[in-house]
């Protein structure tokens, strides 16, 4: 199913965590330039507090409208691979479940 994001109006949770993601690649790089994987630490703990703020604060299966429901869904879906992108980077293993 897609979503039509451009009918979606943004609060400020939603937007600081897209902001958060938009970032990683440069953090990445910083951070092999620099070899200092400290910017990835710092980065992967900044991107999981503003999701757990996104998520305290959006409901997401309850969420009435579909489409910002599954827009919902697919953030959330992003933040978990790039929080597993991270800490793999950092060589921290994940579990698939908890």
């Amino acid at each position: 199913m897609q979503t039509e994001t451009a009918d979606i109006e943004l609060n400020q949770s939603e937007k600081e965590l897209i902001m958060q993601l938009a970032n990683f690649k440069t953090v990445v790089a910083k951070s092999a330039e620099t070899l200092s994987p400290a910017l990835v630490a710092n980065y992967v703990y900044d991107l999981v507090k503003s999701y757990n703020s996104f998520y305290q604060n959006n409901p997401i299966l309850n969420q009435e409208d579909e489409n910002v429901k599954q827009f919902r869904l697919n953030i959330s879906d992003l933040t978990a691979k790039t929080i597993k992108k991270s800490l793999e980077l950092l060589g921290i293993g994940t579990v698939n479940r908890m």
